[in-house]
C-alpha cells in the first residue's frame, strides 16, 4: 500500500491577505455555500477550499462559483459529489456512510452484492469486489452507495443519479440491466437488501 500525505495547497498568493480574504486553521480559503470568500465579490473553488479536492469536484465547484458570481443559479448538487480512489481495486462512494447514519441516528438497512455473484465480473476475470447499498428501511429511499472492485469509479454514477432524485432501491429491482454487465450488481444488492429486511421482519 502506498499512502501519500502532507499535500499542501498553494493558497498564499501574494496580495490575497491584503484584501482581507480569510483562511481557516489549515490554510485553506473559507467560502460559503455560494463559494464566496469573506470578500463577497471574490470567489474560490477547488483544492484551495479543501475537501473533497478532486479534479471532478473542483471543476464542478468552479462552474458553480462562476454562475453564482454572474448572479445565476448553478443548479449543482454539492453534497452528492462521488468520491473515488483510483487504486487497484478501485474504491468509490457517494452519499452517507454507515458511521454518518449512526451518528445522526438515522435508521438504515443495507444490501450487498459481491462481485462473484455478477456474471460480468467472472468474464473479465476479477470476481473480487463488492457493492453496498444503504437505504431507509421504510420507503427504501437510497442513502448511500459504496463500491470496491473493478470499475467502481464508473459504477458509482448509477447510484449518484438515483440519490440525486431521491430515488429508492425499487429502481434497481424494477430496472432491466443489460446482461452481462457490472451494473447488474445494483439489482443483486437491492434484492439482497429487501431479503434482509424480510428476514428481520421490518
Amino acid at each position: 500500500m502506498i499512502v501519500a500525505s502532507g499535500r499542501e495547497v498553494a493558497t498564499r498568493v501574494p496580495g490575497i491577505e491584503d484584501v482581507g480574504v480569510a483562511f481557516n486553521q489549515y490554510g485553506l480559503i473559507e467560502v460559503n455555500e455560494l463559494f464566496q470568500t469573506s470578500i463577497p465579490n471574490i470567489y474560490a473553488a477547488g483544492d484551495v477550499v479543501g475537501f473533497p479536492a478532486l479534479a471532478s469536484t473542483s471543476s464542478e465547484q468552479g462552474r458553480m462559483a462562476a454562475n453564482y458570481a454572474l448572479g445565476r443559479r448553478a443548479g449543482g448538487r454539492r453534497t452528492l459529489f462521488p468520491m473515488c480512489v483510483y487504486t487497484i481495486p478501485e474504491i468509490a462512494m457517494v452519499g452517507y456512510t454507515r458511521q454518518e447514519l449512526e451518528d445522526k441516528r438515522i435508521p438504515y438497512a443495507k444490501g450487498v452484492a459481491t462481485y462473484d455473484e455478477v456474471t460480468k465480473a467472472g468474464i473479465i476475470g476479477d470476481p473480487h469486489g463488492m457493492l453496498t447499498l444503504l437505504f431507509e428501511p421504510n420507503g427504501w429511499h437510497l442513502l448511500g452507495v459504496h463500491i470496491i472492485g473493478d470499475q467502481a469509479c464508473e459504477l458509482i454514477h448509477i447510484g449518484q443519479a438515483v440519490l440525486s432524485y431521491n430515488g429508492t432501491i425499487a429502481y434497481f429491482i424494477d430496472n432491466v440491466f443489460n446482461f452481462p454487465t457490472m451494473g447488474e450488481a445494483y439489482k443483486v444488492a437491492a434484492l439482497n437488501g429487501v431479503k434482509q429486511l424480510a428476514h428481520s421482519g421490518e
